[in-house]
């Protein structure tokens, strides 16, 4: 502190009259007609001096001094007759409390309307993104197929997808997409559609536990009701539920290399993953058909589709050709004279008992019974290899020839030797070839 700070010429007397105000009072408000708090203040006379020529006169302190007139106070400290003037009390009275703070100006007002009119709108605005944004949740994805905020929404939005041909929504809902979706696609939706549509799609219920839940639906696939059970996961528990498995399976190994296709699609596989849905079956190569009610379904997630009543088989062009191959090729072998004739018709020089066979002297030929089988010959498919054609067991034939037993030569006939056994054509080859078994 300087040693102005400390003398007593530069403090502001105060009257001996009035008592210092205690720590912690406030100062009675300045009126308007007083300079506002904080403008520069005219220094204090000197003992002994008297008013600077020019300069502003002294403001008194506030509550001290000469009182201003009446119409330099406010309206609401205008003084009354027979009453003090705002800040004088009565002659041994204590002070008045303080007057309240004046109220906020017209300005103030509108300003704090204004302000609040904005967090208003923004608390709007924000509500609305939050609404538009639970809205675009709800919808999910793929045109409103893909939310799963909750179980039974993630079924009903899977089943949905289904029904409407979607497949990229409903492969979304699934938690572990299949890598092969040759069957997966809206083509085939759509041809299942066609064939058994899903409808009346029903959510009864679900039960939670631990990041999971089962829920049941229940919907007409075609006009069957089919009433069935989903798994749907939550585990990172981000309010996200995705369908655990959710397809069903068709097992068409008995079908490979048959051209195979399913509602249109050409499959390869020996088995195939499928929507909930209606399939059928059918093959493409020219000598294969397919028999039985060709359409399976598939109701349940985790279920295959019974294919059992389904069989491929030869068309009738096909069976024909097969017993013309196989009679062309009887004949050739029964028309040779040597040892080796084919058709399993062979025969060894030397029988077991010794007699010598000449070669170029054997004759074949069919018994009546045997001619009978050759001609109507049974057909069927090998059930490991489906293009495979195999005839049933044809039978024994007549042997004779020259031969030599013993030193002396003669005719001879042979007892039981070779026989026509099982023929089998692979239907599917370009150069079908008849193969003895």
């Amino acid at each position: 502190m300087s040693d102005d700070e400390t003398r007593p010429e530069n403090q502001t007397p105060v009257p001996a009259s009035e008592p210092p105000a205690a720590e912690g009072d406030q100062a009675a408000p300045a009126f308007p007609a007083y300079p506002p708090a904080g403008a520069p203040q005219a220094p204090a006379p000197q003992p002994g001096s008297g008013p600077t020529p020019g300069a502003a006169p002294t403001a008194p302190h506030p509550g001290y001094g000469p009182t201003p007139p009446a119409a330099a106070y406010p309206p609401q400290y205008a003084p009354q007759p027979g009453q003090p003037y705002p800040g004088q009390p009565y002659l041994g009275q204590p002070a008045p409390p303080q007057p309240p703070r004046r109220g906020l100006g017209v300005g103030a007002i509108i300003a704090i309307a204004a302000g609040g009119a904005v967090l208003l709108v923004v608390a709007v605005v924000v509500i609305v993104l939050l609404v538009a944004h639970s809205v675009s949740s709800s919808l999910g994805q793929g045109g409103g197929q893909g939310s799963q905020n909750s179980p039974s929404a993630a079924v009903t939005h899977y089943l949905n997808a289904i029904a409407d041909g979607d497949s990229a929504a409903a492969l979304a809902l699934l938690s572990s997409p299949p890598t092969d979706t040759t069957l997966l696609t809206d083509e085939v939706l759509a041809a299942s559609a066609a064939l058994a549509p899903i409808t009346q799609i029903e959510v009864s219920g679900e039960q939670q536990s631990s990041g999971s839940a089962d829920v049941t639906a229940s919907y007409l696939l075609g006009g069957t009701p089919v009433q069935t059970q989903f798994s749907v996961l939550d585990y990172d528990d981000d309010g996200s539920w995705q369908i655990s498995g959710g397809t069903g399976y068709l097992e068409l190994t008995k079908f490979d290399g048959l051209g195979l296709e399913v509602n249109g699609q050409a499959v390869t596989a020996s088995e195939a993953e499928v929507f909930p849905g209606a399939y059928q079956l059918a093959t493409t190569l020219p000598n294969f058909m397919l028999t039985g009610d060709t359409t399976v379904v598939v109701t349940d997630p985790f279920t295959s589709a019974d294919t059992t009543g389904i069989e491929p088989g030869l068309t009738d062009a096909a069976t024909a050709q097969f017993r013309s191959l196989v009679k062309a090729a009887v004949d050739a072998c029964m028309a040779s004279t040597t040892l080796a004739a084919g058709c399993g018709l062979d025969l060894p020089p030397s029988l077991t008992d010794g007699t010598q066979l000449t070669e170029g002297t054997i004759t074949r030929t069919l018994p009546a019974d045997t001619a009978a089988t050759l001609d109507s010959l049974k057909v069927t498919l090998s059930y490991d290899n489906p293009t495979l054609a195999e005839g049933e067991y044809v039978g024994a034939i007549d042997v004779s020839a020259q031969c030599t037993q013993s030193g002396a030569t003669g005719t001879c006939s042979v007892l039981f030797g070779p026989s026509l056994g099982q023929p089998s054509i692979d239907m599917a080859s370009p150069n079908p070839t008849v193969v003895w078994g």
